[in-house]
């Protein structure tokens, strides 16, 4: 199965993973599934560290470690593509207007992965499949 990490559970698995299920972390653990990290969450931690926003980075600039943290987690890099970009409109009517959030829920639904996340806000996106155990 493909999974993708929502950024937050990105940064989770690489810097504290006692806020993951256990589920999800035997899910992480298992070679039975594909990774799979988006530029977009790289961008987004870029993004957010930058400007001051708490993104739980601490090991320095993200610039320096993110490749280094994907490679460790054995994850494969999910660049974005143009249709990636341009299927973000299928989603416009969703309550959740978060950018990122729009293009990892494409990027899910267009690669046939179920995204990982505990973000309750990826609940009226059609067509996507999120795990997570409470």
């Amino acid at each position: 199965m493909k999974l993708l990490l929502d950024t937050h559970v990105f940064l989770w698995a690489v810097g504290d993973s006692r806020k993951l299920p256990s589920r999800i972390i035997g899910m992480l653990e298992s070679d039975e599934h594909q990774l799979l990290v988006s530029a977009a969450s790289a961008w987004e931690i870029a993004i957010k560290s930058g400007i001051g926003k708490q993104m739980v980075w601490h090991h320095g600039p993200p610039a320096d470690l993110l490749d280094d943290f994907i490679g460790r987690l054995g994850a494969t890099r999910l660049p974005i593509h143009i249709r990636h970009a341009v299927e973000v409109w299928r989603f416009r009517d969703c309550r959740n207007k978060d950018p990122f959030d729009r293009m990892l829920a494409t990027q899910a639904v267009l690669e046939g992965a179920s995204l990982v996340t505990a973000d309750a806000a990826f609940g009226d996106f059609p067509g996507l499949t999120t795990l997570w155990d409470e």
